[in-house]
């Protein structure tokens, strides 16, 4: 009897030992796998003309809220204050120019630029953080506050750059860039002349 019951024990444990077995050979970490490498599709092919002349690294703390009010805003209100940091980059779309807009003989050459331009404003998300953030005692907090308040960062930190001169300092760095460059293609005389920047146009 005792050896029966022994017999069934230890039959019990090995079944359970084969079963943790099975379990960590079958259910391990598994190995992904990826199909074989598949062309990829260029939809789109753009020669880019660009000539970037400047670029201003800014920071922006941008406040943004709900704008629920009273117990409203004490039971849904959200309110956060975002520290963005940005880069805004301008120049020159070349592709503008025409063939009027160089001119001279010899060893001297006239070049007329066009209107330098706000080229690109992007949000380093790396360091764009969340300072500060309370909520009402009901809300988790509105999904799209955050994402919100990026755009408003993204548009002001753009503003910043205007009134900070981006435009005329794209202008004044084209003019030494292109005299210098010109200047080692042989060219004696270098004149570059530039435009008035306006930072609605895109």
């Amino acid at each position: 009897m005792k050896k029966s019951i022994i017999l069934v024990l230890v039959g019990i444990i090995v079944a359970l030992v084969l079963v943790l077995v099975v379990r960590w050979w079958l259910g391990g970490n598994p190995e992904y796998r990826f199909g074989n490498d598949r062309a990829a599709v260029i939809k789109q092919v753009q020669l880019l003309s660009r000539l970037e002349t400047a670029s201003f690294s800014i920071d922006k703390v941008i406040e943004a809220s709900t704008g629920y009010t009273g117990f409203r805003e004490l039971l849904f209100g959200d309110k956060l204050l975002l520290v963005a940091h940005g880069k805004v980059v301008a120049g020159f779309d070349l592709s503008t120019m025409k063939p009027e807009d160089f001119a001279g003989s010899g060893s001297s050459i006239n070049i007329r630029l066009p209107m330098p331009l706000i080229l690109s404003t992007v949000i380093d998300n790396s360091q764009t953080r969340v300072f500060d953030r309370s909520q009402g005692f009901l809300t988790k907090g509105d999904l799209n506050l955050e994402s919100e308040a990026r755009q408003q960062a993204e548009t002001a930190i753009r503003l910043a750059a205007c009134e900070g001169g981006i435009l005329n300092e794209a202008n004044s760095n084209a003019q030494k860039q292109l005299e210098i460059i010109f200047k080692s293609a042989g060219f004696i005389s270098v004149s570059v002349s530039t435009q008035a920047g306006d930072c609605g146009t895109k």
